[in-house]
């Protein structure tokens, strides 16, 4: 698949997905954001957690010079302040150690499978995750027990909790673990690399500073009477 090198040509539907990863400060500032953009132009955000895609040339961050590593600090420091939020400059529990981002991951995809597309509850559970990542420092995410008192803090009930807050990694026929690896395999095909990425129609907005972008695309598509796709 030839990765987009320009706009693709309106059609007349609205999709709106965000591949994400679940521990990336970037993602956490524009969750509301995205959000907001979602709800005045009748959008469903599909939930894509994912990791880094260093197929695509993605770096993760501990393995950057230490120069980019400071800027990156300095920028998210100045990103917060704007968008008044009161992010911790190095969480307790942050970087997730390998292979651990999967279980919080792979919880959102359950309950995003249980409760449907653009759930509330999916998109609750995901930005409590970060929260307590970036915000809160409220429990180590990468343990099921921290994971289970944040769907329930959301509202999520304990039966749905049970079935769709547990550790499968490693099962191939788990549908946490199904989702997990497709959304990775999608990244890959669109030529994503980092994260976030909001993906409208199959076009890709790189970062939350690109949200006013997405907005724009948004309402262009509106305009030419798209409608939003119904999950």
């Amino acid at each position: 698949m030839p990765y987009l090198t320009s706009p693709p040509a309106p059609i007349d539907t609205i999709t709106f997905e965000i591949y994400y990863g679940v521990s990336s400060p970037w993602a956490c500032l524009g969750a509301p954001e995205a959000e907001r953009i979602a709800r005045e132009n009748g959008l469903t955000i599909h939930l894509k957690p994912m990791t880094v895609i260093e197929e695509n040339g993605g770096i993760r961050l501990k393995t950057r010079h230490p120069a980019r590593q400071a800027y990156h600090a300095l920028d998210l420091a100045r990103f917060a302040k704007h968008y008044g939020v009161d992010l911790k400059p190095a969480p307790k529990y942050y970087p997730p150690k390998p292979n651990t981002i999967e279980l919080a991951g792979q919880a959102i995809i359950r309950i995003q499978n249980h409760f449907g597309v653009g759930s509330p509850e999916a998109l609750a559970f995901s930005y409590a995750v970060q929260r307590c990542i970036w915000i809160t420092e409220d429990g180590d995410y990468m343990t099921v027990e921290v994971l289970q008192r944040l769907a329930r803090e959301v509202g999520i009930n304990e039966e749905v909790v049970e079935i769709c807050v547990i550790d499968r990694r490693g099962h191939e026929g788990d549908e946490g673990v199904q989702g997990w690896q497709k959304n990775l395999a999608e990244a890959v095909e669109l030529g994503i690399f980092g994260t976030p990425n909001y993906v409208i129609n199959g076009e890709i907005f790189w970062g939350q500073d690109r949200l006013w972008m997405v907005e724009q695309r948004v309402k262009e598509l509106v305009a030419a009477r798209a409608k939003p796709r119904k999950y």
